[in-house]
């Protein structure tokens, strides 16, 4: 059955619906607008005939009523209802019914890439992949794997971090749930791609990595010098690439890909703008993880990487890029290659809790959060701890406390003040304090 303008179509929850127009399709169906008797908008994606399946009719109905919890699972649009004819001679059609998703606000990468939309500034940028990497966690820890992580399915508000996931209803148990999709080429683990193993939360982990790499990089791990070389991009071309001899084009062992080609400039310069923090972790993604999924990087990895880069973001006072500073920097210079000017660091907190050794650059406004304390994805949002100028001297800066509690600080003349909540420490290279749960250093 064709749906078109003015088709009537049924759901179970919903009251019946009326088509306004087509959206787009793809490889399972087509997706519309549609309307109820409120004039409320939503969206139907529709099944081609020999994708509506008893089999995927039933892995849709049982996914409706378990939506992932908390925040983390809201970020999902998740099947809301079956969709069904008005026409009983069209009973072998269906679809599902979804929220309608606001274009003006939410972009996909390819939106960004083709300039359709703005591009997310580094902090936002990490905030994006974090709240992706929670979700998709949260998900994994429901018994569920995705079986389909791809830029297509990721949008977010590149203004304020927002994200949501789309197209969930190839959402399965993990290791149990058949599935008609294993996935999109250039983002399914070697292991799947050579049917050697089912999509899983395993495989998911490489396509999450692939996405990562995607957001930051503009680019495809496995797209380098061998890539470069194939003239006849086909389906045996992709399997030699993402399968049988992948690549990785930064593998710091083997630089047989090294993404020497001109129209590669852009993923040499975004790498040598990366953090080793960032750079590592990918590296064990596609290095170690390529061969043995066990040692793909979790989702918390992700989360722990892109919340520790998010502050230590700071802009070049020479040409306004912003760079990422890490510990493991030795000599920290501007990544823009028109700039390359070195950039003074601001005082640097050193923070020390049963959880590690955190290091941080603290500039106007930067704050600690409570995921510090104990590593909660949760506490991301509460702050700790906050860097504030003296209204009464302006030259003077401090790190205010945010908690309920007092601050031991050691000055640097061996005198022990306390610093009551609401009160600062001076940003002074030398001072030590101990805030409970953990011990403070300010470093020049």
């Amino acid at each position: 059955m064709i749906l078109t303008a003015g088709t009537k179509v049924n759901t179970q929850y919903h009251g019946p619906l009326t088509i306004e127009k087509r959206l787009g399709g793809g490889g399972q169906g087509e997706v519309f607008l549609a309307y109820d008797s409120k004039n409320a908008r939503f969206v139907v994606k529709w099944y081609f005939k020999e994708q509506a399946t008893e089999a995927q009719k039933r892995a849709i109905s049982d996914l409706i009523s378990k939506q992932p919890k908390g925040e983390e699972g809201k970020r999902f649009i998740w099947p809301l209802d079956i969709v069904t004819a008005s026409d009983n001679t069209a009973s072998d059609f269906f679809g599902y019914l979804m929220l309608l998703i606001d274009r003006k606000r939410f972009s996909e990468l390819g939106d960004v890439q083709s300039k359709r939309m703005p591009q997310p500034d580094i902090a936002t940028l990490c905030k994006i992949c974090a709240q992706a990497a929670q979700s998709y966690r949260q998900l994994h820890l429901a018994g569920y794997c995705y079986r389909d992580i791809s830029a297509g399915n990721l949008m977010f508000d590149p203004k304020i971090g927002d994200v949501l996931i789309c197209d969930n209803d190839n959402v399965g148990v993990n290791n149990t749930t058949e599935s008609q999709v294993l996935g999109t080429w250039e983002y399914m683990a070697p292991e799947v791609i050579l049917k050697a193993s089912k999509p899983s939360t395993l495989t998911d982990l490489h396509s999450l990595a692939v996405l990562f790499f995607n957001m930051w990089m503009w680019h495809h791990p496995f797209h380098g010098d061998m890539e470069s070389k194939i003239r006849s991009w086909d389906i045996p071309a992709k399997r030699k690439i993402y399968a049988e001899e992948p690549v990785f084009i930064f593998d710091p062992h083997n630089n047989a890909n090294y993404p020497n080609d001109p129209d590669y400039k852009t993923v040499r310069t975004r790498w040598q703008a990366c953090p080793p923090l960032l750079k590592d972790i990918f590296t064990a993604a596609f290095v170690d993880g390529l061969r043995s999924p066990e040692k793909r990087p979790r989702e918390l990895d992700w989360f722990n990487c892109f919340a520790r880069m998010k502050d230590n973001v700071i802009g070049c006072p020479s040409c306004g890029a912003d760079n990422i500073w890490d510990p493991a920097i030795s000599k920290f210079t501007c990544w823009n290659k028109n700039c390359g000017k070195q950039i003074p660091l601001p005082p640097r907190l050193i923070l020390t809790t049963q959880k590690g050794a955190f290091s941080f650059i603290l500039k106007r406004d930067s704050v600690i959060s409570k995921y510090y304390e104990n590593g909660s994805m949760e506490d991301l949002k509460h702050n700790i701890a906050v860097v504030v100028q003296n209204p009464q001297n302006p030259s003077v800066w401090g790190l205010r406390n945010l908690t309920g509690a007092s601050w031991q600080a050691t000055m640097l003349d061996g005198k022990v003040q306390e610093v009551p909540p609401q009160r600062a420490v001076p940003l002074v290279p030398g001072i030590k304090f101990d805030m409970g749960y953990g011990k403070g250093e300010i470093q020049g």
